[in-house]
C-alpha cells in the first residue's frame, strides 16, 4: 500500500469543487461591499460547537456550518444549520445573511434558539450544546428539539461529533514546493490575512499579493479567493499537517465553467527531513494514536522558535490476524525542518490518570530526551483570531533542559464516524459504500477486511478484487452528508512489492447526492 497519510492531488480537485458553489456565492457578497445583513451576533458562541453531529437515527445529521467570510482582515461568519432526519433527505437553513431563515436566533448559556413563524415551512430548533473530554474522542454533544411549523409536532434529538473549528491562525506559515525550492506561494498570518503568489505556477518566480477578500470553511479547512485581475480564475487550498511536511497544503487553480484544474502540494518545511531508523514496534502505538495532531510548541528557550510536534496514527486490519498500528511523529524546533521518528520499542508511553507521558530517547546530545505530557481537555485556544476556539488535546513536556507546552485543535475521528447511510454516486446508483465497523468495509458490494486507516486525515485505502488501489477521503460536504471522494489506481509488483500505477478514476459518493451542498436556496 502506498504512503495514506497525504490525500492523493485528484482527490483535492474534486473536494474543492464540491465548496465552490457556496463559496462563490460568498465571495459575490463581500465584493459588493454592502453591509452583511443579519450577522451572527449573540450567538457567535455556537461557532464553537462547529461540526458535524450523528443524531440517534441511522443516518439522520445535523450539521452546524461555519463559512468565515474575510475582506481586508475583517471576519464575518455565515452561519447554517443543515439537518437531515433519516439520512436520505436534508435541508440547509440560513442562520445569517440575505437568506437568514429564522424569525429570532438567541443564546443563552450553551443553548441556541432559532425561532421560525409558525406558519413556516421552516422548523423552529432549540438545541443545547455540552463539551466533552473523553477517551472516545468526542468533542460535544448536542440534545433538544425541533418544532414543525404550523403542526407544532415536537421531534426531540440527541447527538454527537468529532469536529472541531480550526483558526486560520494555526497555519500560520510560508509554504513553498514540496522540494522548498522557489519562491514563496502562499502565506497565512495570524491577523486574518493570507497572501498569495499569482505568477507563480510552477513553483518558481512571482511574489506573494495580499489576498483582500477570501472564505474559509471551518468544517472542511478550505480557503477559498480569485483573481484579482482576472475573475475566471479561482483558487482552492485545503489545509492538512504532516510528519515530513509540517503544515501542507494542496493549492488547486481552476478555470471556472470548464474542467480544467491544477493542483499541487505545498509545505512550510522547506529542508529534506532527517529519517530516524526504527526499531520493533511499540506495542502501545494504539494507546498514542490517540493523540495524534499538530502541536505548535510555545517555549521561553532559546533552541525552540517557531517549534511544532506532529504525531499520525495509522493502522492496518487483515482479516484473522491483530491490528497494527503505526505512530509517526515528527519534530521540528524551527518550524522549516523536521526530524522524523516511528514510535518503537525504544520510546515508552505510560498512561495515567492525570496524563500520559511519552519518552522518545535522544543521543545526540547525550541525554536530551523528549518527554511530552499529553491531556486530554477542551481550552480556550488562539483568543486573539476569535473567541470560539479551543484546543482538544493539551501537552507540556521538556526537551535537553528546555521546557515547553503546546496544543492541538485537530482531533482523530474514528472510522464508525463516518457510518450511517450507504453513500452513492447518484440517488439511483446501485454501487455503494458502506461503512460496516472500524476494521470493515464494503465497496460496491464486495467486504474489504483488509484495509489502511488515517484517522486523523479521515483516509481509507486498500487493494480491490481488481487488485486496484482505492482511496476514500472522507468528510461531510453540507446537506449531501458524509462524503467519500474515492480515487482508483492500477497497482503493479515491482521487485516484490505492490506499488501505485497510473490514475483510473475519481468518483465522489455522499449519503444524500440530490442534498443541497451549502449555498442558500430559500
Amino acid at each position: 500500500m502506498s504512503n495514506l497519510t497525504i490525500p492523493a492531488v485528484p482527490t483535492v480537485n474534486k473536494s474543492a469543487e464540491q465548496t465552490s458553489t457556496l463559496h462563490n456565492y460568498l465571495l459575490k457578497i463581500a465584493n459588493s461591499d454592502a453591509p452583511y445583513p443579519n450577522p451572527i451576533g449573540e450567538a457567535e458562541p455556537l461557532i464553537s460547537y462547529n461540526g458535524y453531529y450523528a443524531l440517534n437515527n441511522t443516518g439522520a445529521f445535523l450539521s452546524i456550518d461555519t463559512n468565515l467570510v474575510v475582506k481586508n482582515g475583517v471576519i464575518t461568519p455565515h452561519v447554517s444549520i443543515i439537518y437531515s432526519q433519516d439520512g436520505t433527505s436534508s435541508n440547509v437553513y440560513d442562520l445569517t445573511g440575505s437568506k437568514k431563515a429564522f424569525d429570532t436566533v438567541t443564546w443563552s448559556g450553551t443553548t441556541l434558539k432559532a425561532q421560525a413563524g409558525i406558519d413556516s415551512a421552516v422548523p423552529s430548533f432549540t438545541l443545547n450544546f455540552t463539551r466533552e473530554d473523553n477517551n472516545q474522542e468526542i468533542t460535544s454533544t448536542l440534545s433538544g428539539q425541533i418544532t414543525r411549523g404550523a403542526s407544532q409536532l415536537i421531534v426531540p434529538i440527541k447527538g454527537s461529533t468529532y469536529n472541531n473549528p480550526i483558526p486560520m491562525a494555526m497555519y500560520a506559515g510560508t509554504y513553498h514546493k514540496e522540494d522548498g525550492k522557489g519562491a514563496a506561494i502562499l502565506q497565512i498570518g495570524t491577523d486574518n490575512k493570507i497572501k498569495y503568489n499569482y505568477d507563480n505556477t510552477i513553483g518558481n518566480g512571482g511574489e506573494l499579493q495580499d489576498v483582500q477578500t477570501f472564505i474559509y470553511n471551518l468544517n472542511m479547512y478550505v480557503f477559498s479567493f480569485s483573481n484579482p485581475i482576472d475573475k475566471d480564475l479561482d483558487y482552492s487550498i485545503i489545509m492538512g499537517t504532516s510528519a515530513k511536511g509540517g503544515m501542507v497544503c494542496n493549492d488547486l487553480f481552476s478555470i471556472k465553467n470548464t474542467k480544467i484544474s491544477i493542483p499541487r502540494s505545498i509545505q512550510t518545511v522547506t529542508s529534506t527531513p532527517v529519517i530516524k531508523p526504527v526499531s520493533v514496534t511499540n506495542p502501545k502505538s494504539e494507546a498514542l494514536a490517540k493523540f495524534a495532531g499538530f502541536y505548535r510548541i510555545n517555549s521561553s528557550a532559546s533552541i525552540i522558535n517557531n517549534a511544532f510536534l506532529s504525531i499520525e496514527g495509522q493502522y492496518k486490519s487483515v482479516e484473522g490476524q491483530p491490528t497494527v498500528y503505526t505512530v509517526t511523529i515528527g519534530v521540528s524546533l524551527d518550524g522549516t525542518s523536521s526530524t522524523v521518528y516511528t514510535f518503537d520499542d525504544t520510546m515508552t508511553f505510560e498512561e495515567g490518570a492525570n496524563g500520559s507521558v511519552l519518552t522518545i530517547p535522544i543521543t545526540d546530545p547525550v541525554g536530551s530526551n523528549l518527554t511530552i505530557n499529553f491531556t486530554r481537555q477542551y481550552k480556550k485556544a488562539y483568543p486573539n483570531a476569535a473567541s470560539y476556539y479551543g484546543s482538544v488535546v493539551n501537552i507540556s513536556g521538556s526537551y535537553n533542559v528546555a521546557q515547553f507546552e503546546g496544543e492541538s485543535l485537530l482531533n482523530v475521528v474514528p472510522l464508525m464516524g463516518f457510518a450511517g447511510a450507504p453513500l452513492k454516486i447518484t440517488s439511483s446508483s446501485t454501487e455503494t459504500i458502506v461503512i460496516k465497523s472500524s476494521t470493515e468495509i464494503e465497496y460496491k458490494g464486495v467486504p474489504y477486511k483488509n484495509i489502511t486507516v488515517v484517522p486523523l486525515m479521515y483516509i481509507v485505502g486498500f487493494i480491490d478484487n481488481n487488485e486496484n488501489e482505492i482511496i476514500f477521503s472522507l468528510g461531510t460536504d453540507g446537506g449531501k452528508g458524509n462524503t467519500s471522494i474515492t480515487t482508483a489506481y492500477k497497482t503493479e509488483m515491482v521487485n516484490g512489492k505492490r506499488e501505485k500505477g497510473s490514475f483510473i478514476s475519481l468518483d465522489v459518493y455522499t449519503a444524500i447526492p440530490d442534498g443541497d451542498s451549502g449555498a442558500p436556496q430559500h
